[in-house]
């Protein structure tokens, strides 16, 4: 999952939180008179719509009363008061500790709207003494960017090598969701590197919070400079754009996109999402494509996507397509996912299709998938494929597989294999792990 997108889900929970919390609390109260007041009793029962009698109190494991002093409580800290360090310090408590996560995110959320640049530092504090985990650290972190990003700054200047990095990383999303302008002009000031190089996923990932268009225009400003890690950069807007405004704006968005490499990554992304949605128009959408330079890559995608949940259908389409790379590559894919799910199935198909290139690359991916269990049959296979190049590929990654399981039975095969010494070299020498172990 991207960096932004993991923001964007985290800030999703702490509103549904938030709503959930204020369900809970505005259930537990009467309807309030003009000075404020309620004329309910602290326990007075949770309305709910059917089947949801059963919630949780506001905080597992309290008494009623106590649940509900808690919920008041917090519903009164919601209207905007500045906190004293008092308050801060049991909203952190509350929202580091609380056995419910309703509870948790609500204190948390409240804890972040209530920063000021006068009391970050004592909000920090306490997070770092209630040992707040990652997610938690990166929502303060981006919340700082967008409440003070020049203070946010200022405090990474005390700080040295990877937390620097780190901290900047993440403030600097929340910065350019605020303003745009005065974090691309402090990045601009910085010298390249792979530190600048995490900042700008960072830039375009606030940007594409703040405005689309902007993020957009500054992504193919960076292409035109020559920076290699764009595309990636432009899959970040795409997955901010389907968040904003779903697929129908994202396919609309990324289809006026210029022509090339670009345009491709992005309808990758929107691609992704669109095939879980409905299969057969993201499947119609992405054949429009077909003849552009990167419509293998669309078409390879919404095929590798619906061959998750119904292989049989994407192979259909793809087989229904033009002969050409997006036809080939979305068979490749699709037979690996199809193999996973079900070799048998996978390979009754594969036996019925025409000879070609299609069908090389649809046993590739089958062979491929099929060598983690039985690399044997896999080599079988990979016999079968008419494409020089691919069928030496294909038969040096199973008798890997096969290396791995049975190195002497491996050895003995490669010796009547025909295969030329490279790849003989290769089958007797897999790749190796982090650890050093055999890949």
């Amino acid at each position: 999952m991207k960096r932004t997108t993991l923001i964007h889900s985290l800030w999703g929970l702490i509103a549904l939180a938030t709503f959930g919390g204020g369900f809970l609390l505005a259930s537990r109260r009467a309807p309030e008179a003009a000075d404020g007041s309620t004329g309910s009793e602290a326990g007075s029962p949770l309305l709910s719509p059917p089947g949801l009698s059963a919630l949780p109190s506001a905080s597992a494991g309290k008494k009623a009363g106590e649940a509900v002093a808690d919920g008041e409580r917090l519903a009164g800290l919601m209207a905007g008061e500045t906190l004293t360090p008092e308050q801060i310090q049991s909203l952190a408590k509350e929202a580091l500790s609380d056995p419910n996560p309703l509870t948790r995110n609500l204190a948390f959320s409240k804890l972040l709207e209530s920063m000021t640049p006068e009391n970050v530092q004592l909000v920090m504090e306490t997070l770092r003494d209630g040992r707040a985990d990652g997610d938690q650290w990166r929502l303060f972190l981006y919340a700082w960017g967008a409440m003070d990003g020049a203070g946010a700054i200022e405090h990474a200047a005390t700080l040295e090598g990877d937390r620097k990095t780190r901290f900047l990383a993440e403030a600097l999303t929340g910065w350019a969701s605020k303003d745009p302008t005065a974090a691309m002009a402090w990045l601009d000031t910085q010298e390249d590197g792979d530190a600048k190089n995490r900042y700008l996923g960072s830039l375009v990932g606030g940007l594409a919070d703040h405005d689309i268009g902007m993020a957009t225009d500054y992504v193919y400003r960076l292409s035109s400079e020559g920076n290699k890690e764009a595309a990636g950069f432009l899959e970040t807007v795409a997955s901010e754009e389907l968040r904003k405004n779903g697929t129908a704006g994202a396919t609309l968005w990324a289809e006026r996109l210029p022509e090339g490499a670009l345009k491709g990554a992005a309808l990758d992304q929107v691609a992704g999402t669109y095939v879980n949605e409905n299969p057969e128009a993201a499947a119609a959408w992405a054949a429009r494509f077909a003849a552009a330079d990167y419509g293998p890559r669309v078409i390879e995608e919404v095929g590798d996507e619906w061959a998750e949940r119904d292989p049989r259908a994407a192979v259909a389409w793809l087989e229904s397509l033009d002969e050409g790379a997006g036809r080939s590559e979305g068979l490749f894919s699709a037979f690996r996912e199809w193999t996973q799910r079900d070799a048998m199935a996978a390979s009754e198909y594969l036996a019925g299709l025409p000879a070609g290139p299609s069908k090389d690359s649809a046993v590739s991916g089958f062979a491929r998938t099929l060598a983690r269990e039985d690399p044997e049959s896999a080599v079988i296979w990979a016999k079968t494929i008419t494409n020089e190049e691919s069928r030496v590929q294909t038969l040096t990654r199973a008798g890997q597989a096969w290396f791995r399981r049975d190195p002497a039975s491996a050895t003995q095969w490669l010796q009547t294999a025909n295969l030329p010494a490279e790849a003989q070299q290769a089958v007797i020498n897999p790749p190796r792990d982090e650890r050093g172990r055999r890949r």
